[in-house]
């Protein structure tokens, strides 16, 4: 099924690349003018006293780890099966199905989602590893720990909504085929790495503090830009229509992209703070916006 869209004589390339750039710089500096307030992380609350928890911690880092370097290698990369998306071709401006193979598969959105929670896992898991055989850990690398976290749930967090609430939506309005959505290794991208970071971050002592909210946005701003370099000098197309910076409500739009990307990364940031002291609540909140992020079954068309 092709559909062809129309920018009605519009193109604020432009406005749109020098927002998301301004974007960019603004959120880079907010980072580094921040970066020394958190102070020491307490790396007890975040890997454990070195005991049994520590261990559990590994297990469960690693085994996540594992997972998302398996989806990537094994159910995308080097699986022959073509990966479908419906893309914007940007020149013919034809929205349409196209087989995506090989790494070509890791440039959606939830790609990146996927790589930085398994960053994550991999890295406090192996942070965790040298706290149980008390081997001394930098201050730096325990902050880039949480860093890869707080920026892992972020994404995963505005992934979920994104797809559950505007790309699925979208597909069924355009009558387009759902049954790609919930393949395996789109259910780990799109709804188990938030529950995985959900759990690590409720039960594992991991935190997102508010000192790096910027994160959520130099994300969203690095993956914008390169989905731009993609579809002008890569391989002709944007993975998702809504993120073609020519219409006329493009910039708008963009920025309401990245308020989304503030919105996932306060929910971190507010059960962070909320669990100390109120750990139900927490925990009732969490479980609330999880339940309203993922979708693991095709909605029913009637």
């Amino acid at each position: 099924m092709i559909r062809k869209v129309s920018l009605e004589g519009h193109d604020n390339s432009w406005i749109s690349r020098i927002l998301i750039l301004t974007v960019l710089i603004i959120s880079v500096i907010f980072y580094i003018l921040n970066y020394d307030k958190n102070g020491s992380m307490d790396i007890e609350s975040l890997h454990g006293n070195g005991n049994f928890d520590t261990w559990l911690r590994v297990i469960f880092r690693l085994s996540c780890a594992y997972l998302a370097i398996h989806t990537v290698l094994f159910w995308m990369v080097l699986n022959p099966a073509p990966g479908i998306m419906v893309v914007l071709f940007r020149e013919s401006l034809e929205v349409r199905e196209h087989p995506s193979r090989g790494l070509e598969k890791l440039g959606t959105f939830s790609s990146w989602t996927l790589i930085l929670f398994g960053s994550s896992m991999l890295s406090n898991g192996l942070i965790s590893i040298a706290v149980a055989t008390d081997t001394e850990v930098p201050g730096w690398l325990v902050k880039s720990g949480v860093s890869l976290f707080a920026a892992g749930f972020g994404s995963a967090a505005m992934t979920a909504l994104i797809v559950r609430h505007i790309i699925i939506p979208s597909m069924i309005q355009n009558g387009e085929n759902l049954e790609h959505m919930f393949k395996p290794h789109e259910h780990v991208m799109h709804n188990l790495a938030l529950v995985l970071l959900a759990i690590d971050l409720l039960l594992g002592g991991m935190v997102v503090p508010w000192t790096m909210i910027s994160l959520s946005l130099i994300v969203g701003a690095v993956y914008l830009i390169f989905a731009e370099f993609w579809a002008i000098w890569g391989r002709g197309y944007y993975v998702y229509e809504f993120i073609d910076p020519r219409p006329r409500l493009a910039p708008l739009f963009l920025l309401g992209l990245m308020g989304v990307c503030l919105v996932s990364f306060c929910i971190g940031i507010a059960v962070s703070e909320i669990k100390s002291s109120y750990p139900l609540l927490a925990s009732f909140l969490l479980i609330i916006f999880v339940s309203l992020s993922v979708r693991f079954r095709e909605p029913s068309i009637i």
